[in-house]
């Protein structure tokens, strides 16, 4: 059981939920397999490609309180959950070691929420008033996305 908490995300993994999101599912199901330490990783995965998605896509300076302020609060998660723990246990991914199911459901919601925000930052291209422009970074977006 330990040898399998260990695994490390595959790439087919990491594929699984970039093509789930760039289809506009919801990621729940692709998670639901993970491991702690997969969860972990794919959550640091889907932060990193958020923030290339949005700068291949986007004008404006990223910033993460945009996407955290749709969010649970990590004080309101833990009021729902009728936790008592210290609430810097529950911010980044520490009580997912000691609590994982709890933990673990509080990852995916803000996965999730990543998600619909990558889908939301690609659809923007799209929209753009700016066909040229537009198209410019849907290109720049499909020359990353086949790298």
């Amino acid at each position: 059981m330990e040898e399998q908490q260990n695994k490390a995300l595959k790439v087919s993994q990491k594929l699984d939920l970039l093509v789930t999101i760039f289809n506009r599912k919801p990621i729940q199901l692709v998670l639901e397999g993970f491991t702690n330490m997969q969860l972990v990783e794919a959550h640091q995965f889907l932060w990193d490609k958020l923030i290339e998605i949005h700068f291949l896509t986007q004008k404006q300076e990223f910033r993460r309180e945009e996407v955290t302020k749709n969010m649970m609060s990590s004080a309101a998660y833990q009021r729902q959950q009728g936790c008592d723990l210290r609430l810097d246990y529950c911010k980044g991914v520490e009580c997912i070691w000691s609590n994982p199911i709890c933990a673990g459901n509080k990852v995916r919601n803000n996965m999730e929420v990543m998600g619909k925000t990558i889908a939301k930052y690609l659809d923007s291209c799209k929209s753009k008033n700016n066909k040229v422009q537009a198209s410019k970074k849907q290109e720049e977006v499909n020359i990353w996305l086949e790298n």
